[in-house]
């Protein structure tokens, strides 16, 4: 997981890139989004949209890291988070007596489990994690003859 971006070193690699361009305008322009956005981005303004990131050859990723575990506990895949939220509804006994413990509602649960919606804060915590965003630059394959 050494090529995922924290927040930080995302935007140190856009102002690379922003430098590398000759400017702000001119990135702007061969990545076909307007420069208020990219300066919006750069100053923190404005999350960068999954059009953005995808104009500048960039993805994001959640991950989930343990609350009690320090900073350099193992970060979860959304696979991995979600097989853990299972696993900790089939301890408590299933989907009502978890949300009853927790004081979730059921449906937003649910909603979750059935790929309706992302999971909300309240969950994540609930389960012991914290959500980060990471972000990784696109590999451009080549095409091989």
């Amino acid at each position: 997981m050494s090529d995922l971006l924290d927040p930080f070193q995302f935007l140190s690699e856009l102002n690379k890139d922003i430098a590398a361009a000759g400017g702000q305008s001119r990135y702007a322009e061969q990545r076909g989004v307007s420069h208020t956005t990219v300066s919006h981005v750069r100053h923190s303004r404005r999350d960068p949209s999954k059009e953005f990131l995808a104009a500048i050859g960039f993805d994001r990723f959640p991950r989930y890291r343990p609350l009690r575990g320090g900073i350099h506990a193992p970060l979860l895949t959304s696979m991995q988070f979600f097989t853990e939220v299972n696993n900790q509804i089939r301890q408590s006994g299933g989907l009502t007596s978890f949300c009853a413990r927790h004081r979730l509602p059921i449906g937003s649960v649910s909603n979750y489990l059935n790929d309706n919606r992302r999971a909300s804060d309240a969950l994540v915590q609930a389960v012991g994690y914290a959500r980060l965003t990471r972000f990784r630059r696109r590999v451009v394959g080549s095409v091989s003859a």
